[in-house]
């Protein structure tokens, strides 16, 4: 008798814990669902509105207004890096790029390392695209059109310029980039992102723990450090509250 009512037991004992392991994998489902989704909603959706009016194809542009554009996909690029590995490091920008990015346009896998620096890096450092010399001498630029086909995106096209300093005749390759593209295939690779969201544990708590974290107050004494912060920043700061 004994030995059914432990039987009996260690069965009802092994029924709860089975109980239990299928309600924190559907409360982990529910979270996964839930970030996915917040995703979506407080990333993607703003970026949607900001940037789908401005490549409708109803307003006129200067060349130069493709620059605020391109600042706005790379600030998100490197959001979404730092979502993605919980580090805000160019590196995970580019990690990002090549995965998700390279899931809609595996040319993005190549040549995202080589895009993050030039467009990101130059834009807002510099407010231009960085140049860049080859080995052989040759000079990589860009070119940036608002509208076009898939099949002439990343197109190599050449001119040469002649250099103000020296007034030799150098040969420019230019590497096409259409801005409604670079869109599409941001707003798709967040897509792709938010679903391996939703089907990855691992994946989901590193996103969430970033975008909880991501406006963590920095401490003044650290901020001091940074040669261009003085007292006076703080200082500034102290008197308007005290005049609350």
């Amino acid at each position: 008798m004994g030995l059914v009512v432990y039987i009996r037991r260690e069965a009802k004992e092994e029924t709860m814990k089975n109980i239990n392991r299928d309600d924190e994998e559907l409360a982990k489902a529910l979270r996964r669902s839930l970030n996915a989704d917040y995703l979506r909603t407080h990333i993607k959706e703003p970026l949607e509105e900001i940037i789908t009016p401005l490549l409708g194809g109803k307003t006129l542009f200067f060349p130069q207004c493709g620059d605020p554009i391109l600042v706005e996909i790379f600030t998100y690029i490197d959001l979404l890096g730092y979502l993605y590995k919980g580090r805000n490091l160019s590196s995970n920008a580019v990690e990002f790029m090549r995965e998700y990015f390279g899931r809609v346009d595996k040319r993005y896998k190549e040549v995202g390392g080589l895009l993050y620096h030039a467009l990101r890096h130059g834009l807002v450092h510099s407010a231009t695209p960085k140049r860049i010399q080859l080995q052989n001498g040759m000079i990589i630029d860009f070119l940036f059109a608002f509208v076009g086909q898939r099949q002439d995106y990343f197109k190599v096209s050449k001119s040469m310029e002649i250099q103000r300093t020296t007034g030799e005749k150098v040969d420019i390759y230019s590497l096409l980039l259409i801005l409604h593209l670079l869109c599409e295939d941001l707003l798709s690779a967040l897509d792709k992102y938010a679903e391996d969201i939703r089907t990855n544990q691992e994946l989901s708590e590193v996103f969430w723990e970033a975008f909880k974290t991501r406006r963590k107050p920095e401490k003044e004494k650290a901020l001091l450090n940074k040669p261009y912060i003085q007292d006076s920043d703080f200082a500034f700061m102290r008197k308007q509250i005290s005049n609350l």
